[in-house]
């Protein structure tokens, strides 16, 4: 099986948890990731851009000018695209971004990032995670435990707030639930460490 250090919020190194190979000794394809991230990016678009077409323009249906003799251009509306102040030609519309992905697909990948940070050595639990909201204490266990300016994932029990609150103003370190954390912040992060809590969750979010 798998084996993860437990450290404590100072850094010190307490003892040893075997992992199940299910979830820690999982291969994963860089397509596979790729597909993932495109599908967790692309669910954030809002889709709300629109533009108003030459029938949504306010303007007047008369025609400018009469067709021929005039030494204009033929028009037959001032509503219309190559007018300034007419409508747009093709322009967006709010439209649904979302991309259904197979729910495996996303374990298999969440699996397989996190199976990667362990064997580098980059994946550390953190027994006794207790944090008060404070900034210094965040910045206190990434010192000890080697993370200090790097990119760190912080993964939490769910609902842990203090947490959070703690680490939002250290730049280059994001705080998640372990059953919602999303592939893409681990695939950009460098270490992850988690509350030994909250590996209960993250074995039922993988199930």
């Amino acid at each position: 099986m798998a084996v993860a250090r437990v450290y404590t919020m100072s850094g010190e190194e307490v003892d040893t948890v075997q992992l199940p190979d299910e979830v820690f000794s999982t291969g994963v394809s860089t397509h596979v990731l790729w597909e993932i991230v495109r599908v967790e990016q692309t669910n954030r678009r809002r889709g709300t851009a629109s533009t108003r077409s030459r029938s949504e323009v306010r303007g007047s249906g008369r025609k400018p000018w009469r067709q021929k003799h005039t030494g204009h251009a033929r028009s037959g509306t001032r509503k219309s695209p190559i007018w300034r102040g007419g409508g747009v030609a093709f322009g967006p519309k709010p439209r649904p971004w979302s991309i259904k992905l197979n729910r495996k697909i996303r374990r298999k990948a969440l699996a397989g990032i996190l199976s990667e940070r362990l064997d580098e050595g980059n994946l550390r639990l953190i027994r006794d995670f207790l944090l008060e909201g404070k900034t210094r204490q965040v910045a206190g266990m990434l010192a000890g435990n080697g993370c200090a300016g790097r990119r760190t994932v912080i993964l939490t029990l769910e609902g842990d707030e203090n947490a959070s609150r703690a680490s939002r103003n250290i730049p280059g370190v994001y705080t998640a639930s372990a059953r919602s954390v999303p592939v893409t912040t681990l695939v950009n992060s460098e270490v992850v460490l988690m509350d030994e809590r909250a590996m209960d969750e993250l074995k039922a979010r993988l199930s």
